[in-house]
């Protein structure tokens, strides 16, 4: 496999700490190669990096396949306290008690030994071996091991994609965290197809409730049809936009939505790329690979998908996530031989402990899963039912919060997080 190169001088930060920790590319060989992770330790508002007396918070992200910067960028603006591009800071409320912990999963197109996606020989089984929640697991736990010293306090919230390796750090050895929040995560032993229809269940209701709030929503989204074509783009580009879906509380998402439709119709075909891959709205190469060996053995996205737009239609003004899943990497290159033959015959699943193995972790921890009001990622009724298997009286609690799928990072989820973490 080939990797991308990683800019050394990123370690190079007034306020943040920043660094390499290497670790091994297979666990399992003791005598192997070595990749380095790399990680941003963040001081809370007003504080030092070092400043022991704020806990750490170290942030599972979610993905698969998307660097942490995605949470808080690389060139985020310390002076004026801004994002670059605009968008949501996800550390602006935990930052005010806490420090925070991030790390970049391997693979991703971060600075942990990027994978070059672009390879034409590309190996789909190589990455689901080596670059799934079962190595990145042990990567976090590396990077604890080296930055935050014994005895002091830290928690950990995996949030979506981050439950999986969050799952897997709980059953390995080595000091716990002083609790653990599993938020619209992830959770291993869940059913592919019934979690499928849910998402796509609530991501027609978010269409729906967008109609209501916005009578002329159908209009608008016709309109940036036509200047995507116009530009030379696939129309299909569109729907991209259902990460917007219910994404922060009612009353503010919709707005927000229409106002990125307004935003797209005023830009040129490079602005509109530029700001499709910072959103993460086109299909991913690396997160379709880990997405099936993690969420969905024995499926894909795209078999998926496939039998969502069967089950369940949409009108044809919704966005719908389906469709662009159907066209992951459907560009006439290697790419459609490379989905074509995963479909056929995906990789075999992640390996997780069992749930017997999993409950006496959870039992030997403080866990809080946390649901979230207008989820279009993980529906919060069908997120209830999946946490069930997990729950271990005395050491777990359930909440549901409101803002969508990034509800741990607002302000509610904040001030929840506080409430439940002060004596552990």
């Amino acid at each position: 496999m080939r990797f991308k190169s990683v800019d050394p001088r990123v370690v190079q930060h007034p306020v943040e700490q920043r660094g390499f920790v290497p670790v091994p590319l297979d666990y399992n060989s003791s005598s192997g190669s070595t990749i380095d992770v790399f990680y941003r330790l963040i001081p809370a508002h007003g504080s030092a990096v070092h400043d022991r007396d704020k806990p750490i918070i170290v942030v599972f992200n979610g993905g698969p396949g998307i660097a942490a910067s995605f949470y808080r960028p690389l060139d985020y603006d310390y002076t004026t306290n801004s994002m670059p591009r605009g968008g949501l800071d996800r550390f602006k409320y935990l930052l005010q008690s806490f420090r925070v912990l991030i790390v970049d999963q391997r693979g991703t197109d971060g600075c942990s030994a990027p994978l070059d996606m672009g390879d034409p020989a590309l190996d789909a089984a190589f990455i689901a071996k080596f670059f799934s929640s079962d190595s990145h697991a042990r990567d976090y736990r590396a990077v604890i091991n080296a930055l935050i010293p014994e005895g002091d306090r830290f928690f950990i919230i995996a949030q979506s994609y981050g439950g999986m390796p969050g799952m897997q750090f709980l059953a390995l050895p080595g000091r716990p965290a002083n609790g653990i929040v599993f938020s619209s995560s992830a959770l291993p032993f869940e059913d592919p197809i019934r979690a499928a229809l849910a998402r796509r269940r609530e991501q027609l209701r978010l269409n729906l409730h967008l109609r209501e709030v916005v009578p002329d929503i159908a209009e608008r989204i016709k309109r940036v049809r036509a200047h995507y074509e116009a530009l030379a783009l696939d129309p299909a580009l569109i729907h991209g936009l259902f990460v917007l879906l219910g994404k922060d509380v009612p009353g503010t998402w919709e707005p927000a939505f229409v106002a990125r439709l307004d935003k797209i119709l005023e830009q040129s075909r490079e602005q509109i790329l530029e700001d499709v891959e910072a959103g993460q709205e086109a299909p991913d190469l690396l997160n379709y690979i880990l997405s099936s060996v993690n969420f969905s053995p024995g499926h894909t996205d795209r078999t998926l998908a496939a039998l969502g737009l069967r089950e369940m239609p949409f009108e044809s003004w919704m966005i719908d996530e389906n469709i662009m899943l159907m066209q992951t990497g459907q560009d006439g290159s290697w790419r459609q031989d490379l989905i074509r033959a995963f479909d056929a015959a995906p990789p075999a699943a992640t390996l997780f402990p069992s749930l017997a193995e999993l409950r006496a972790a959870i039992s030997r921890n403080h866990v809080l899963f946390t649901a979230a009001d207008n989820d279009a990622f993980v529906p919060a009724d069908n997120y209830r039912e999946a946490i069930e298997r997990f729950l271990v009286p005395g050491h777990t609690e359930l909440r549901t919060l409101p803002g969508g799928h990034s509800a741990i990072f607002l302000e509610k989820g904040y001030e929840a997080f506080v409430e439940w973490s002060r004596d552990k």
